[in-house]
């Protein structure tokens, strides 16, 4: 198991919910609700994870929660966890 989290925020828009990592600008996506969007946020780390990795490049270094959470006021802000071998 190669398990990795990431500090994500969502916020919706335009009836969506966009997801954006700030480590992995890359990585963004939506979803039309919560729930899918947390799905799409965890399929989209993993391959934007992967690709890296894949490529030999480093993974970026996962900001601290709280930080994102001041950066983001009024934003959802939640860790993402995958294991990366399940994709």
């Amino acid at each position: 198991m190669e398990i990795v989290s990431y500090p994500a925020i969502f916020q919706q828009k335009n009836n969506q919910i966009e997801v954006d990592f700030p480590d992995l600008p890359e990585a963004f996506t939506q979803g039309k609700n919560m729930e899918t969007a947390m799905e799409f946020a965890k399929l989209g780390l993993a391959i934007t994870l992967n690709d890296k990795l894949g490529h030999f490049e480093k993974a970026p270094q996962v900001s601290e929660l709280a930080e994102v959470q001041a950066a983001h006021p009024g934003a959802v802000v939640k860790m993402v966890t995958v294991d990366l071998e399940q994709y």
